[in-house]
């Protein structure tokens, strides 16, 4: 897929090139947004304070039998909160107090294998795991209760990467690796409604992005560069980045390409990965050694672009200094949130509190979280409104 285009054009005139080759696209002409990432606006660092607002600390309680690790994933709303990991699903209260462990690992029939992939319905309390010992369910537990309380059939062979609950009975569905349908939609009773097939295309991408924002569905397929809005099973481009040394299979085997890590009503965070990547014998999957990324924020606002340059967590007071492979903002539910372990925090504030900057009323906050928190407690969540206008 390639593209002309002069100067710093932030508007491409026409799409009909792109409306001929994707099988996703409005038959409606219009100017979609152009986000070049190879011109952007303006470099820096990124402060907290403008992803996410509202923000509260919410220490997650310890005990011995409920330990967490580095490798948890969470669900966040302001009800509960949900870690999973390879052992165990807890849920706690959305202060922090546990409440119960859902589901153990094992091989039982009430237990799980990997839970890579799961979801939370916030309006009717309903948890939603996928797990590798029974890849084609999805499990349903009641969070009123903690009892599981269902058990619905995918429809599908292959592995479930994303698991979206897009209205009062219907859930989103993408398959991991599949030759049908890049996503589908499914009635929480099992019923296959209807599905997009992935563009015939070899290009690549890490993974394909799906994000729910403001009860909009927000695709950009693996093998393109252009984010749509989705309609059902109609699909209008909303924006288009554009990158240098685009890789495709057919023309090299290094190159750089696009995903998104966070999707949100006021911004995008999107990510320039630069890699080596072949094609395995299959033809389906392929091998891949990436050397550098970099991450940029795009104003849903003006589409404007900052290369983020690093993040300052200006509520704690403290600059990160991550690592460029690190995600640092997640979104679950329409609210953000950044994670630290226990000991990973107390050192960030003892290295404020001795050599920062902060004023008065940051200092007093982090002296305070800092008596507030022991070295092996279980993390420490920030979570906050997503905003809106940046």
């Amino acid at each position: 897929m390639h593209f002309i285009y002069h100067g710093n054009l932030k508007i491409i005139e026409s799409f009909f090139i792109l409306l001929l080759i994707t099988s996703c696209a409005d038959r409606n002409v219009r100017p979609v947004p152009s986000i070049d990432l190879q011109n952007p606006d303006r470099s820096g660092e990124i402060k907290l304070s403008e992803l996410i607002g509202d923000i509260r600390v919410i220490k997650l309680e310890t005990r011995d039998s409920i330990m967490l690790g580095p490798e948890s994933g969470y669900l966040v709303s302001d009800k509960y909160i949900i870690s999973v990991d390879q052992d165990k699903i807890l849920q706690f209260s959305g202060n922090g107090a546990f409440m119960r462990i859902l589901a153990k690992s094992g091989k039982g029939p009430e237990e799980f294998v990997r839970a890579d992939v799961y979801a939370m319905d916030t309006k009717k309390d309903i948890l939603y795991i996928n797990h590798r010992g029974d890849s084609h369910h999805i499990l349903s537990y009641d969070l009123k209760n903690g009892r599981r309380s269902g058990k619905i059939p995918t429809g599908t062979d292959n592995l479930i990467s994303q698991i979206i609950v897009t209205g009062d009975s219907i859930l989103t569905i993408v398959p991991r690796m599949s030759k049908e349908y890049n996503f589908y939609y499914l009635t929480t009773s099992g019923k296959f409604m209807s599905g997009i097939a992935p563009p015939k295309a070899r290009n690549i991408g890490l993974e394909t992005s799906f994000g729910l924002v403001n009860k909009q569905l927000f695709y950009m397929p693996k093998e393109y560069d252009t984010l749509y809005l989705v309609d059902n099973v109609s699909c209008n481009p909303y924006c288009f980045f554009l990158v240098d040394n685009r890789f495709a299979y057919d023309n090299n085997e290094t190159g750089n390409f696009i995903y998104l890590s966070s999707n949100t009503p006021g911004y995008v965070i999107a990510n320039k990965v630069h890699a080596r990547i072949k094609l395995n014998s299959d033809e389906e999957t392929f091998s891949m050694n990436a050397d550098k990324q970099v991450r940029y924020l795009i104003s849903k606002k003006d589409f404007s672009v900052c290369e983020i340059t690093d993040f300052h967590n200006d509520f704690l007071g403290f600059y990160e200094n991550q690592d460029q492979w690190d995600n640092y903002l997640f979104i679950t539910n329409n609210m953000g949130y950044v994670c630290y372990s226990a000991f990973e925090l107390k050192q960030k504030i003892r290295e404020a509190l001795d050599h920062g900057k902060a004023n008065d009323q940051i200092r007093n906050r982090i002296s305070d979280l800092y008596d507030l928190i022991n070295e092996n407690d279980n993390p420490v969540l920030l979570v906050g409104n997503l905003k809106t206008d940046i």
